[in-house]
């Protein structure tokens, strides 16, 4: 609209107020349009104004309006011109007597917030009088002001804002700066400081909240002086002289510059710039924004927040784009929550798409887990992914255009586009099948998730059909595997297919080099893999083949078997027959039964001892064999004789008794009982006297006196009458050696007979002498025991004697004291107390049947 009366005219200031418009001029003209909207025929928002009134204010001195305020809640219409206020009526632009004038103001300010509302209480203005260090309350009293309360500040105010009991004033000077007053406190408190040069201003932005200029910043503050919003930059060579908010922007306007600029106050970038040459004022008034220029003033509007949204989004400002969109869903979820999150939704699956077109994978993995997209709508893209027997038919195609991510990367940096992909693809599927949106799509997600894995070799590809509960297309993954050569996981699958004899041949062909895949985990994997399959089939099968190749490994597969499976096939004689062609493992697992499940079968023991002591002759046939070798064989035959007694010996005897084995020998002579054909191979084969001494005491454990004695002079014997005469004089020292180390073992006739006639008495002194004085011991010892134990017995037949000394008398009157019942026999029972009862009355002769009475032992 225009405004053209006056040569000189030119807009200075304009308030509103529901459809009227008032326009303060330069030269102190307030001229009230009634605005009329319509829409064009183009469904087009047009304004039409009419001129209701004028009025000259100033007199002849036709200064500018400073400014204009309509406040509807009254019916009034405040006007500041030349430092004078006044008040008029809204509808006729009356003139009232105030009653005081108020004047020499810098400038003035109302609440705000209740400035459209009727109100009860009194209307306030806050004014700041020029040059003074105060601002001013007046109350506002139908046609009257009166003053109200004075507020000291630092400096005079140059322009203010209020909202409830706070204002927010720009105080002039050298150290310009911002302050808030509580008018109904009374106390104070500094902001910030403004740069010097730049206009300062203030604005109510919303409830408890006001935008203040600092210079090249524009910085939002709480009334309590608190800044939850990052500052918005205005820009080089831009000095704002004015600046508003217009949800969810900052409009900003710089007459220097001849620019408008909008600022999102969302992410603070500076969204559109509008020129705008020869501007006088802007402001936002009643939710609107107005700028006037010379002879002209201008609505502008914005476009409605979802039209912004898409436009954003058009132009790929994707980020601007989704913060718009949750402001915008914000305001919806009060009136319709699901329509809100659909909407939010919709624009964020968008937004994910024009990532996905831009290669900006992390943000659209993002988007997509927000926006409940269906994860087919991706995979879908990816050609050649999706199993063929999906009945998916891709439904968000309208929000996108992109034919394919193969399409995307060829024509940007192709094989790098496309790995980053399908990375970012493989992470998406990952997290997406866990959630509710894989409900009833798990097929089609886990098959192309593992279809990309192969593709990748990646190393999670195994660990991820190992681990998780799958549901694949198997003729497609089955293909993908075998295309991309990952024969191992192609195992896997067959066997989590239940086909297990298939997935075992696949994993023998690789490790016999028939196949070739780096994540086969080798030998041992088939292995442990047999020792808990339950298809007893496959694993004779199988065994077999891991025998042939390891012996020693493979008997694992019977050795780490859980116990307690019930089959014949898997008891031990029939794995000891099925073993025969594997010695070593045959070795090993009867290891595996005596050591670890402590059989005492007297077969098994018996077959492991014959085991070792092949095992030791097949080394002593090689000429070959290391020396340690051989002895740690030995040691281990010799081990398990001493240590095992559940074998049989005579049939280990057989297989070595015509060889120089001896050590071997006599311990077997041993558990046959045979000591001295055992003793004779230790002193006259071995010459091992320590040794032999070491039989005797070790078999001689647990046994009785005679069965000691017989032992050991077995061994006198053997040492007094050799075979071989010549040992004769050799033997006399380790008989002696033993008569003197064990003589008390020795029965003293019998040694004497066995010496020889012609040995002095002197060379066996000590033994005879400890001979006799063990026999004294031994007959005194016995006297002594033989007394104590006769007086013992003259002790108790005294006792008894003196039981029997009292007489017991029963008569026809007497009766039983348990059943009341007179006695019929002599048969009776009389407890150490004196009572008498019936035979059958006291069963239990330790207790009185009447007292109770215990008497221990009788």
């Amino acid at each position: 609209m225009s405004y053209r009366d006056r040569p000189r005219t030119e807009v200075e200031c304009i308030t509103t107020a529901d459809r009227s418009l008032y326009v303060g001029t330069a030269d102190g003209l307030i001229v009230f349009y009634q605005l009329e909207e319509n829409l064009s025929p183009l469904g087009k928002t047009i304004y039409q104004s009419k001129v209701k009134g004028q009025i000259q204010l100033g007199g002849d001195k036709r200064k500018p309006i400073q400014q204009l305020t309509a406040v509807s809640s009254q019916r009034r219409l405040l006007a500041l011109v030349d430092g004078l206020l006044y008040l008029m009526n809204m509808s006729t632009l009356e003139l009232y007597d105030t009653g005081q004038r108020i004047q020499k103001l810098n400038c003035y300010c109302i609440n705000e917030s209740k400035s459209h509302q009727s109100s009860a209480g009194p209307f306030e203005v806050i004014v700041a009088p020029q040059r003074r260090k105060q601002i001013q309350k007046y109350t506002l009293s139908g046609e009257r002001f009166g003053h109200v309360k004075d507020y000291s500040i630092p400096e005079p105010a140059h322009a203010m804002a209020r909202d409830g009991n706070s204002v927010c004033v720009a105080l002039s000077g050298q150290d310009g700066k911002y302050v808030i007053i509580n008018i109904h406190e009374g106390n104070m408190f500094d902001i910030l400081s403004y740069e010097p040069g730049s206009t300062p201003f203030v604005r109510r932005m919303g409830k408890g909240e006001f935008l203040v200029n600092a210079g090249s910043f524009g910085i939002t503050t709480t009334i309590s002086g608190i800044s939850n919003r990052p500052p918005v930059e205005w820009g080089s060579e831009f000095p704002p002289k004015a600046a508003t908010y217009v949800f969810p922007y900052i409009v900003a306007w710089s007459q220097e510059a001849e620019v408008i600029r909008v600022f999102n106050l969302i992410h603070q970038k500076c969204v559109q710039e509008i020129p705008f040459n020869n501007g006088r004022y802007m402001s936002e008034l009643s939710g609107k924004l107005y700028a006037a220029r010379d002879k002209s003033i201008y609505l502008l509007s914005a476009m409605p927040l979802k039209e912004q949204v898409n436009d954003l989004l058009e132009r790929e400002l994707v980020e601007e784009a989704v913060l718009l969109a949750e402001t915008v869903g914000a305001l919806e979820a009060s009136k319709n929550p699901s329509a809100a999150v659909e909407y939010m939704n919709a624009v964020k699956l968008k937004a994910a798409f024009i990532y996905l077109a831009t290669g900006s994978f992390s943000q659209a993995e993002t988007l997509l887990h927000e926006s409940g997209c269906d994860p087919r709508e991706v995979i879908v893209l990816f050609e050649g992914l999706l199993p063929q027997s999906s009945t998916f038919q891709p439904v968000a195609s309208h929000l996108h255009s992109l034919p394919s991510i193969q399409a995307i990367a060829e024509a940007s940096e192709g094989g790098v586009v496309l790995r980053e992909a399908k990375k970012f693809l493989i992470r998406y599927l990952k997290e997406v099948r866990t959630t509710q949106l894989a409900l009833g799509r798990r097929e089609d997600i886990d098959t192309s998730l593992v279809k990309l894995l192969a593709e990748d070799h990646s190393a999670s590809l195994v660990p991820y059909i190992t681990n998780h509960d799958l549901h694949l297309s198997f003729d497609e993954t089955k293909q993908a595997l075998e295309d991309y050569k990952c024969y191992h996981a192609l195992a896997l699958l067959y066997y989590y297919s239940n086909q297990t004899n298939e997935a075992l041949g696949i994993w023998t062909r690789i490790y016999d080099k028939q196949l070739s895949d780096s994540q086969f985990p080798g030998f041992s994997y088939i292995i442990e893999f047999l020792s808990k399959c339950g298809i007893i089939e496959v694993v004779l099968q199988y065994a077999k083949w891991a025998l042939d190749r390891n012996q020693e490994v493979g008997v694992k597969i019977f050795t780490e078997r859980l116990e307690g499976e019930k089959s014949k096939q898997l008891e031990p004689p029939f794995l000891l027959e099925y073993l025969k062609p594997y010695p070593d493992a045959t070795l090993l697992y009867l290891e595996y039964l005596v050591n670890d499940r402590n059989s005492t079968e007297e077969s098994f023991h018996t077959q492991l001892a014959s085991s070792y002591l092949r095992q030791l002759l097949g080394l002593r046939e090689e000429t070959s064999a290391p020396d340690r070798e051989l002895k740690r064989a030995r040691v281990k035959l010799q081990g398990f004789l001493e240590s095992s007694t559940r074998y049989n010996p005579a049939c280990l005897l057989s297989e070595v008794v015509d060889t120089d084995m001896y050590r071997e020998c006599s311990v077997l002579y041993g558990r046959m009982e045979e000591h001295e054909k055992a003793l004779s191979l230790l002193v006259h084969k071995l010459r091992d006297y320590p040794m032999a001494q070491e039989y005797c005491e070790e078999y001689s454990k647990g046994k009785g006196r005679v069965y000691r004695q017989n032992l050991y002079q077995t061994l006198l014997r053997v040492y007094l009458q050799p075979q071989d005469r010549s040992d004769q004089k050799i033997l006399i020292t380790p008989a002696l050696s033993l008569l003197n180390a064990h003589g008390a073992q020795f029965d003293a006739a019998q040694v004497l007979e066995l010496l020889p006639h012609d040995w002095p008495v002197t060379t066996v002194k000590a033994f005879l002498l400890r001979s006799i004085r063990g026999s004294m011991d031994t007959h005194r010892t016995g006297k002594i025991e033989y007394n104590l134990s006769r007086g013992e017995n003259l002790r108790v037949r005294e006792q008894y004697i003196s039981l029997q000394g009292d007489p017991i008398v029963i008569t026809d009157n007497t009766r039983c004291p348990v059943c009341n019942l007179p006695f019929s026999d002599a048969a009776f029972v009389r407890y150490p107390n004196g009572v008498i009862t019936h035979l059958k009355c006291g069963r239990n002769k330790t207790i009185c049947p009447v007292t109770g009475t215990w008497f221990g032992k009788v």
